[in-house]
């Protein structure tokens, strides 16, 4: 196993050496799509290859979209970066003014905060990296012709989908629009939860490749861990609106992702996600154009546990949904995981055991071996599990009416005293909708009465 200190005096820069894009023509199943090839390099240790592919409705060149491609290319230089952690980044592709590149380097140093906890690496922003153009003489950092203007019409509402109960949610809540459903990748379970919805206009499907050499570094041994990923998707949802003409960006953010994994510090493995880095990727985004897009939670103002009460509601997406990472690629809930433990918990309050084990096909609050999980998620143990759950009051909240509804089990039994203690209430969390939000006007009637109990 390699050591970060290790890495750091061998490979001194990492590379984000150019990116390439070409139309692709489509045929009568399927719209025309643009190909990026992305290419890094780390001297000494391994070149590598990302590819993506869009379906675009407008096959158009233009500066904005190189600026977004560029963008993208940025985001995705963390996934190769992470495996050695030089300490300098040269862009030898494109440019960026002195505000962006303090931008980058505030996202590669959060979104990398899971990372370097649990590779035990501990630095501060400025030691983690800097990052530098290679563009020579006057055009080093200017940026002066930004934001670039767009006079190109946008409309409907793109909801990227997952697979999980949240952007179900959303899909519900948007329900008298003209909706769009995004992925990269599209699972069985994508499909599958799409099908469900009966007002989806169009489903808009990217492709993403990495490349197997960081696999192989993995196995070597070289540094592994947590990238802000949401961020990789943030710029591929933009790139994709534009391309087809798209105005409204929906994500299904909740306020939960908010809430740090390591107690008192910035390590959330759902930084990404969270309401900051929404800012500052709004902010961003308006830096490059004037287009028309707006990226948003369509959820930010809920807690988990709203979101979960008005999931619950919909049973046609009851047996088609999956939360797991862990059996992500089977399609199944692996039952033996955090994430698993954490949304059975979350909809207890609001199905019924035999609706939940008509999900999950088996009680997890009986299983032994998740208890530690349970543990974290209550807050009994100091951090939470390195997943996307909610925040420990609306677990505790979820438990205790679980308990009084009379529920039963091995683990709630071998930790009564701790919940009889607890004074989270779920009426004061399923009630609480925050104004803290990026919602545009004309959809802000989505949030009303909405997570209420």
């Amino acid at each position: 196993m390699h050591t970060f200190e290790e890495l750091r005096e061998k490979y001194k820069v990492f590379e984000y050496t150019g990116y390439e894009a070409e139309w692709l023509s489509g045929d009568e199943a399927q719209l025309p799509s643009l190909q990026v090839r992305y290419r890094y390099e780390i001297p000494g240790l391994s070149t590598f290859s990302t590819r993506w592919v869009f379906p675009a409705e407008r096959c158009t060149d233009s500066a904005i979209l190189d600026e977004l491609l560029f963008s993208l290319g940025m985001a995705e230089a963390i996934s190769y970066y992470k495996c050695a952690c030089p300490e300098r980044v040269t862009v030898r592709c494109g440019r960026l003014s002195p505000a962006q590149i303090s931008w980058w380097e505030k996202l590669f140093y959060k979104g990398l905060g899971e990372f370097q906890y649990r590779n035990g690496i501990d630095v501060s922003q400025d030691e983690l990296l800097h990052i530098e153009c290679d563009a020579a003489g006057d055009e080093a950092g200017a940026k002066d012709d930004l934001p670039l203007h767009d006079s190109a019409s946008y409309e409907g509402v793109m909801v990227p989908i997952g697979g999980g109960k949240d952007s179900v949610v959303s899909l519900e809540l948007l329900k008298d629009r003209e909706v769009y459903t995004y992925s990269v990748n599209e699972s069985d379970t994508i499909r599958n939860v799409i099908a469900c919805c009966d007002h989806v206009k169009g489903n808009l499907p990217a492709k993403r490749i990495l490349d197997k050499k960081i696999v192989e570094l993995n196995g070597e041994g070289y540094l592994n861990g947590h990238i802000p990923f949401s961020a990789v998707v943030a710029f591929s949802t933009v790139i994709c609106a534009y391309l087809n003409g798209i105005r409204h960006i929906a994500l299904s953010n909740e306020s939960s992702a908010n809430e740090s994994t390591v107690k008192d510090s910035f390590v959330n493995h759902q930084y990404s996600k969270s309401y900051e880095f929404e800012q500052d990727f709004t902010g961003y985004i308006s830096g490059l154009t004037d287009s028309d897009l707006h990226y948003f939670s369509l959820l930010r103002p809920y807690a988990e546990i709203s979101i979960a009460r008005m999931f619950a509601e919909h049973k046609a997406y009851h047996k088609a949904f999956r939360s797991c990472n862990a059996g992500s690629k089977q399609g199944i809930w692996c039952c033996n995981c955090p994430k698993c433990l954490f949304v059975y918990i979350i909809l207890s309050p609001f199905l019924t055991e035999d609706e939940l084990t008509g999900i999950f096909g088996e009680k997890l609050l009986d299983k032994e071996s998740l208890d530690k999980d349970f543990r974290e998620l209550t807050g009994i143990d100091e951090n939470k599990p390195f997943e996307c759950v909610g925040t420990r009051s609306e677990v505790c909240a979820a438990i205790r009416r679980f308990v009084a509804r009379g529920g039963r089990s091995l683990l709630t039994d071998r930790y009564a005293a701790y919940i009889s203690g607890l004074a989270d209430d779920l009426d004061d969390l399923l009630s609480d909708v925050s104004t803290e939000h990026n919602i545009p006007r004309e959809l802000s009637y989505t949030i009303k009465g909405q997570g209420q109990a």
